[in-house]
């Protein structure tokens, strides 16, 4: 996977740009095109992705719902690499199984029923995300960053990191306090998003992190977004409410709550897409 992934964006900014990310979420995203922290960074992100995800065929039931559809793969003959899809599909096929395989441990953790989450991911939003963060001098009181301060957005992230360092996680909001995160060697580093923390009423934490980077050499990087079926309702667990703790959190949907999500952070594609699922959801 990474061999691959270092092919694909060592290519030029041309031979990138035919296969740009569409307004399903998948394919290339250029340096700076996201901006984790936009509040704090005076620039985006100093990094480049490719998002991959469910292929979803034309005709199919879920064709035309947002975020949803065919992979928007690269041109490989025409682009001289050596291979991309197939180690891409087979890591991603790889991780599908490995997250499903944890979700028993969150609703046994949660006091939830036997495969409580088994049918809300019967057709996830899962998101593969290569990245590559360039060669560039992070400076946070300056607002510039690799990957600015943020939480992930979903349920659960599978993270496969290189040796270089860069990837920090907050321990301390109020005094601005960072751990570096090693590498450790045939591992990954998982932690829970947002949702996760919604659906649980703020038991389980989304884990504040980012990317500062040195600037003495390239980092490479492979994020795995585990989400649920676009339509799933989503409100605090009754297990996660009582007097003590009421609901913080008001019912939404993933559908809706995820392009509100990425309209905050990305330029171009979402809001067509909050446009489209608008559509979708006031139909009969």
């Amino acid at each position: 996977m990474f061999a691959a992934s270092k092919e694909f964006f060592d290519l030029s900014l041309a031979q990138k740009r035919t296969c740009l990310q569409d307004a399903n979420n998948r394919g290339w995203t250029p340096l700076g095109e996201e901006t984790l922290d936009p509040k704090r960074q005076k620039s985006g992100d100093t990094k480049e992705g490719y998002y991959i995800g469910r292929e979803v065929a034309k005709g199919s039931a879920e064709d035309g719902l947002p975020l949803r559809g065919p992979n928007n793969w690269p041109d490989e003959r025409a682009l001289g690499l050596a291979a991309f899809k197939e180690p891409m599909n087979a890591y991603y096929d790889a991780v599908c199984d490995l997250a499903r395989r944890l979700m028993p441990s969150f609703e046994t953790a949660l006091g939830l029923e036997k495969d409580f989450f088994a049918g809300k991911f019967s057709h996830p939003t899962a998101l593969l995300r290569p990245l590559k963060y360039a060669a560039a001098a992070s400076n946070p009181q300056e607002g510039i960053m690799a990957a600015g301060a943020h939480s992930d957005y979903g349920v659960l992230t599978i993270l496969a990191i290189d040796p270089t360092p860069g990837l920090q996680i907050q321990t301390d909001a109020a005094a601005d306090q960072w751990r570096d995160v090693p590498h450790l060697p045939g591992t990954f580093v998982c932690n829970v998003g947002d949702l996760c923390e919604r659906w649980t009423n703020g038991v389980f934490r989304s884990t504040v992190h980012r990317v500062v980077t040195a600037g003495a050499c390239e980092r490479y990087s492979c994020a795995f977004f585990w989400e649920p079926n676009f339509e799933t309702a989503v409100e605090p667990l009754p297990q996660c409410v009582s007097d003590s703790r009421p609901a913080k959190y008001p019912p939404t949907t993933y559908g809706e709550y995820i392009l509100g999500k990425y309209a905050e952070t990305h330029s171009g594609i979402f809001a067509a897409a909050a446009a489209a699922a608008a559509v979708v959801e006031s139909s009969p």
